[in-house]
């Protein structure tokens, strides 16, 4: 597959609720010299309004990751720590800043990331903040909730319809800005299975998309999957009609999507003569050239032994 930029777009919305918006979202391409690679990096935070400074702590979130993958990467990391890592990072960072500002402890926010480093696509996230992959004219959601309504679910005490409808679906397991040891999902859930991988190999024309749940909350699968199917290579239209039909929908809370797209593209093999390096005028003679350098070669060897 060519290598190229993927197509990406985002869209934020405050909620009708009318207080201030506390999703952030980030994309910032990453040079890694010493694996001779560029990594895109996508961020969605949603801080959580039941504390103060929700709005601080997924901004704090973004920006934090953002500035540790900038620094120079300890080389024994694998893509996978490097990138888990700076999720710790910012989960120091937001500690720190409530400390520094009393009027935000206990500030605290999800956090969903994908990263394409050449064909190869890892996500990681705390709370539920999504990720969703398109393929084939399928979504796969790629991430699991951390919330309890979740956990029961994958305990077998209640039904995935239970699920969306328990009173613990919002009451987040997982978050940034707890505390200092936190459990940072890496991987994601194997498109059609159920068993998770540390990575996925994207193909042309894959849509990838984060969200809050200020998105999935309102629209059901197969509309999120509608949306990105009829819209390709428009990721603004995609997260654009996705925030907008939420709001009409009713949605309160905070709205954000962000969108990503695997160009499709037809590069036609070089041809024999190009990939070797050879001359096409030459090789139509070598078979002649061979044959008489060995004419030659025989003539000298009869001559020497004569003159002997």
């Amino acid at each position: 597959m060519t290598r190229l930029t993927p197509l990406v777009a985002w869209q934020s919305q405050q909620g009708a609720r009318g207080k201030e918006n506390d999703d952030h979202y980030g994309w910032f391409a990453v040079e890694r010299r010493d694996q001779q690679t560029t990594v895109y990096v996508a961020l969605v935070a949603d801080g959580v309004t039941s504390t103060e400074g929700g709005a601080q702590a997924s901004r704090i979130a973004v920006d934090a990751v953002g500035a540790a993958l900038a620094e120079r990467p300890d080389t024994r990391e694998t893509l996978s720590e490097w990138l888990a890592n700076a999720i710790l990072h910012a989960n120091e960072e937001i500690l720190f800043e409530g400390k520094r500002n009393p009027q935000w402890k206990g500030m605290s926010t999800t956090i969903v990331l994908a990263a394409l480093a050449g064909e190869k696509l890892y996500v990681m996230n705390l709370g539920d903040s999504r990720a969703y992959l398109l393929r084939a004219g399928r979504l796969y959601q790629l991430t699991a909730d951390h919330t309890w309504a979740q956990a029961a679910y994958e305990a077998g005490t209640i039904t995935a319809v239970e699920a969306q409808h328990h009173p613990g679906r919002n009451q987040l397991q997982r978050y940034l800005g707890g505390q200092h040891t936190v459990n940072v999902a890496r991987g994601l859930i194997a498109p059609g299975a159920d068993h998770m991988e540390e990575y996925l190999l994207v193909q042309p024309g894959d849509r990838l998309l984060l969200c809050t749940d200020g998105i999935y909350r309102r629209l059901a699968p197969d509309l999120i999957r509608q949306t990105l199917v009829d819209r390709p290579g428009d990721p603004q239209g995609v997260v654009d009609t996705l925030v907008t039909t939420a709001r009409a929908n009713g949605e309160i809370d905070d709205i954000t999507a962000l969108a990503v797209e695997i160009p499709i593209t037809a590069t036609a093999p070089l041809p024999q003569q190009e990939i070797e390096g050879s001359d096409p005028v030459l090789n139509r003679f070598t078979p002649l050239l061979l044959g008489i350098a060995l004419i030659l070669a025989i003539i000298t060897i009869y001559l020497l032994l004569n003159s002997a």
